[in-house]
């Protein structure tokens, strides 16, 4: 399966390595103190910024003209624990089967991961710590370059690390201080990618890319009626006891560096399981959750295998955190808990917040916008760097690029209906509604960060150096071409009116327009809050710039406000079904060239929100190594390894026939394209048919591999009677995945085509077999940047990044028994444990 397919399963509720694996806490809106800031990739839809408080238009009780005052009350029992918020309580921490990155946020308190960071002794870069590992990864297959697939490190087994519970029922409190076995580490992994758990993030495993273990993907095909001991042998996952140490080795699809080994591999997702534990709260998705019948709280059913362990779970009121005395830190964490209160009025005051942190009842809050100029000022407040930036994302599309993607056969999202404004596909207006942006203006009113960069400073395009991407060269070339003549923000009134005055001038030649039209343009939000506090600011802009360019068309910006935040991305954006939606994908801060991919056209992230170019055509822009790619080669040359010759890819496949039988059955019949000659090859290792009802949230998902054979280039696949019944209730979307391994020497690959049904073609698929064999596959952190500078500047001048228009960085005012860096609690570090410097270096 392929993450075009799963438009929802990876919902965030807070912030953003990703194509969401784990998500840090946003230091715009300080989560106490997450042991593990520093989670590896994932992609997540981002929440409102604190300033922009989401208000339900349907609930009566909510009264935005009467904010409530403070209401909490932190009891006398934990008024020395780090008293910080949550919005709302879902009722869960478990990240395995939670589409967002709350319960991300949550569990990293308890459950532990191989390795963490923290800040370093110079107090200017971070170091990666080891916690449930005793080590970092070991190459064991290393090449010239130091790639290596294998990788094998110790873990902590024994009386080196134990569970800890504070329940209070003598079956669960039983495993505190049980010793964790080597093959605890295994159960997590067999029971997240077990397909007939239905885990939420388990489809994550069977993509293909970057860290994606050997044989994973396979084990959830296979899974679908109960797990398989005959496919988890192949897993590339292995423990091993070697002269009494713990080891566990791990077989990566592609070759990688240590550094990236380590991040693929850090989630708290993998911590260590017993076996019997789930069996006792029935299975891992009641991991870490109230039952059903209100007899067992998250105290319950979790264990701890990190620094606090769950004291308290009032649901609705708060959740508790307590130091875990049965876990060894080395005196890193002197804080003795972490309070969450649940406070809902968040989500209808902007100053809530703040008024709890004046009443003392929390140790950090933002400063909201309506009152940064009484705070910004005031000795406890400090600013943080934006980790993420907000967007308003454009759909370009024409017509009829629109229903290739979304209409009657729609290829991202089928039988939708839209009409497209014929404005949106003219580069001079895009360009004119760019320039017409007054971002420093603009942040300044919100408390924000100013800024054009489509990467927050968070992002490190070396992690390993502390380089972040926004200082180097390749991205200040990136965007150049848009920085001309502009405020250093992208911002020229003068030249928005010389781009809108031609756009006007070539839509009225092309017809679209008549003289005295207006041009209507809807720009999507999260809530009617962020109307009031971004949208009429940006209506002014844009219309006062094209309104005065001297054209006879006229522009007006109109505004639609989502019931439910997070329905301008479900609902619009992923649909195509906006002309202008405002909002941001984050996550992947220490590898930004994977996070690219939510820019691709074919939606393979299932993230994608702006729509128009079709990346999988080679462009000039993306001129490289002496080759023209398009922008989906590029990245998955650079981010995975793609095998090219001068003349084209190693493999491919086209829809050939699908035939229903007398007896039943279906015949699906597939051109492929396979080679084997000189050391390369490429082959059809499997066919797989899926299908579901529901392409906003992703549900009734359901995929399973067809038997097929291979023969003169036609790949013959044949469904059962069941699989048919099965499948044609399938009515959104019904495809077939075909799935190569390829090679070349010693380097094996696996890729996926995607084939839908209604493009049938008897045309046989020719591939390259000759010319000079390239493979860039896991290339240095040097080429890797100056790939990634391509592909933004080709997002950028096609509007793939859409506009931004400030990133999140803001004030915040922290208590002052928490004086980040010097304060009383030692090795505090809100947030993301570092901030990043313009320039590049990390602090503290």
């Amino acid at each position: 399966m392929n993450m075009k397919k799963l438009l929802a399963l990876l919902l965030a509720v807070v912030m953003v390595f990703g194509i969401v694996a784990c998500t840090p806490a946003n230091p715009t809106e300080p989560q106490g103190t997450n042991p593990n800031p520093t989670e590896p990739q994932g992609t997540t839809p981002s929440e409102p910024a604190p300033t922009d408080p989401v208000v339900d238009p349907t609930d009566p009780a909510v009264d935005p003209t009467e904010p409530a005052g403070p209401s909490i009350e932190v009891p006398d029992d934990y008024s020395a624990y780090y008293l910080s918020f949550q919005s709302e309580d879902q009722g869960t921490a478990n990240y395995w089967d939670d589409k967002g990155s709350v319960a991300g946020d949550l569990i990293s308190y308890f459950a532990g991961g191989f390795w963490g960071t923290a800040m370093n002794e110079e107090k200017d870069g971070y170091d990666w710590i080891c916690e449930l590992a005793n080590e970092k990864p070991v190459a064991q297959n290393p090449d010239e370059n130091g790639l290596a697939t294998i990788y094998k490190f110790e873990v902590k087994v024994g009386s080196q690390l134990v569970y800890n519970t504070l329940s209070d029922k003598p079956e669960f409190a039983a495993f505190a201080g049980r010793e964790v076995a080597l093959e605890d580490y295994l159960t997590a992994w067999k029971e997240l990618y077990n397909q007939s758990n239905a885990i939420a993030r388990g489809p994550e495993g069977a993509k293909t890319g970057a860290g994606t273990i050997k044989g994973i993907a396979e084990y959830y095909a296979a899974t679908a009626a109960g797990y398989s001991e005959e496919a988890w042998e192949n897993v590339g996952i292995k423990a091993t006891m070697e002269d009494g140490k713990a080891y566990l080795t791990f077989e990566f699809c592609q070759p990688t560096n240590s550094f990236y080994a380590m991040y693929y591999l850090a989630s708290s997702l993998y911590c260590p399981i017993p076996a019997d534990f789930l069996e006792l709260i029935g299975g891992l998705k009641n991991f870490a959750t109230f039952a059903n019948d209100g007899a067992l709280t998250p105290i319950d059913t979790s264990l701890s295998t990190s620094y606090y362990v769950l004291e308290a779970w009032q649901y609705g009121k708060e959740i508790v955190f307590k130091k875990n005395d049965l876990y060894e830190d080395g005196g890193r964490y002197q804080i003795p808990g972490v309070y969450f209160a649940v406070l809902p009025a968040v989500n209808s005051d902007p100053e809530a917040a703040l008024k709890e942190f004046l009443a003392g009842n929390l140790d950090a809050c933002s400063i909201p916008s309506t009152k940064l100029e009484e705070y910004k000022n005031d000795p406890r407040a400090t600013t943080t760097l934006d980790s993420t930036t907000y967007k308003l994302n454009m759909n370009t599309c024409t017509q009829e690029e629109w229903d290739y993607l979304f209409g009657e056969n729609g290829t991202i999202n089928k039988g939708s209906v839209w009409n497209v404004k014929p404005a949106m596909s003219n580069d001079n207006f895009l360009k004119g509604l760019n320039y017409s942006i007054n971002r420093q203006e603009f942040a300044s009113i919100l408390g924000k960060t100013a800024t054009f960069n489509f990467f927050g400073s968070a992002y490190l395009s070396d992690p390993e150096n502390g380089v972040a991407y926004n200082s180097t060269q390749a991205h200040k070339d990136a965007i150049a071409s848009m920085m001309e003549n502009t405020d250093g923000y992208g911002y020229s009134l003068t030249l928005a009116q010389q781009y809108f005055k031609m756009a006007a001038d070539e839509l009225l030649a092309s017809g679209a327009y008549n003289a005295g039209d207006t041009i209507e343009i809807e720009i999507c939000w999260m809530d009617t809050a962020s109307i009031d506090q971004m949208g009429i600011y940006l209506e002014k802009y844009m219309e006062d710039a094209f309104n005065s360019c001297g054209s006879s068309l006229k522009l007006d910006i109109v505004h639609f406000a989502c019931a439910v935040w997070s329905d301008v991305y479900y609902n619009k954006m992923m649909i195509g079904q906006f002309d202008i939606g405002f909002g941001s994908i984050s996550g992947n801060s220490l590898n930004p060239l994977n996070f690219m991919e939510v820019l691709k056209s074919d939606n393979s992230s299932g993230f994608t929100l702006n729509w128009g170019v079709d990346t999988s055509i080679p462009s000039e822009t993306l001129t490289y190594d002496g080759r023209v790619w398009s922008y989906d080669d590029l990245w998955t040359a650079a981010d995975q390894g793609m095998l090219l010759d001068s003349d084209g890819a190693l493999y491919g496949a086209s829809l050939n026939s699908i035939v229903n039988n007398e007896d039943g059955t279906r015949t699906v019949k597939i051109n492929v394209g396979e080679v084997s000659l000189n050391g390369i090859s490429s082959k059809v290792v499997d066919v797989v048919v899926f299908g579901y009802n529901d392409t906003v949230s992703g549900s009734d998902y359901e995929e399973e591999p067809i038997e097929f054979t291979v023969e003169n280039g036609i790949a013959t696949a044949i469904m059962t009677a069941e699989q048919v019944a099965k499948y044609d209730v399938f009515t959104a979307v019904q495809g077939f995945d075909v799935y190569f391994e390829t090679q070349i020497d010693t380097v094996v690959n696996s890729a996926y085509v995607t084939v839908w049904p209604g493009e049938e073609t008897t045309d046989p698929v020719v591939v390259a077999t000759k010319g000079e064999w390239v493979s860039y596959v896991s290339a240095s952190y040097e080429e890797r940047t100056v790939i990634l500078g391509l592909l933004e500047k080709f997002a950028v001048e096609n509007f793939l990044c859409g506009l931004t228009i400030y990133g999140n960085g803001s004030y915040v005012m922290y208590n002052e028994r928490v004086n980040p860096g010097t304060g009383d609690w030692t090795n505090y570090i809100p947030g993301y444990g570092f901030g990043v410097l313009a320039e590049g270096d990390l602090l503290g």
